[in-house]
């Protein structure tokens, strides 16, 4: 839903932009690649920490301690959260988009959990479920938004979501061949320096 502030989607995320300027913008992919499906593959990468995060800890909670499986799954999450917007990928992207599905990761944590409550691991089942919860609820996400606020300013020049955004509209200029202004300026930039080292 294009709103006066940004673009609201179903899901509830939020981006900053409007329909208008991404059209004034980049019109022309537009044209290639439906502005809706670029958002639908963008939620999926903005959520992409999470998915991993809640992929990994059942995998940790085999190998190591309840406590450090928690720690490793919020640690792989933080990274992943200011890494994955630089560098979207349509085929990990369409991976993401299968892993994230509610049935699965249903599924999957009920398999290992329930092997892990057959052992006796009622601290590991424990917190299987607590990251479950936290994770698919938002919970751990919105914990850990002021933490990594400050490296993302550092890291990006736009909030998160917009990042996501802009990078895979980037990204589809470049598979169809789009002219954008930033990628002529970069284009530029780069042909630029390669003369001075001819020199």
């Amino acid at each position: 839903m294009d709103t006066p502030t940004g673009l609201v989607t179903p899901a509830g995320t939020r981006f900053r932009t409007t329909e208008t300027l991404l059209v004034e913008w980049a019109g022309p992919v537009f044209e290639h690649e439906p502005l809706g499906e670029i958002v639908r593959r963008a939620e999926v990468w903005i959520r992409g920490p999470a998915t991993l995060a809640l992929l990994a800890l059942p995998i940790f909670l085999l190998g190591v301690p309840p406590w450090a499986a928690g720690l490793l799954a919020l640690a792989l999450y933080a990274s992943a959260a200011l890494a994955l917007p630089a560098g979207p990928s349509r085929w990990a992207g369409g991976v993401l988009a299968v892993v994230e599905k509610p049935l699965v990761q249903g599924l999957y944590y009920v398999v290992v959990l329930s092997w892990l409550g057959l052992g006796g691991e009622v601290a590991a089942v424990l917190v299987g479920l607590a990251g479950f919860v936290g994770f698919r609820l938002g919970a751990v996400q919105a914990l850990l938004a002021p933490v990594l606020a400050p490296a993302y300013r550092r890291l990006y020049p736009l909030p998160p979501a917009d990042q996501v955004l802009r990078a895979h509209v980037l990204r589809a200029a470049l598979r169809h061949g789009v002219r954008l202004p930033e990628l002529t300026a970069l284009e530029q930039s780069a042909r630029a320096a390669w003369q001075r080292g001819k020199e």
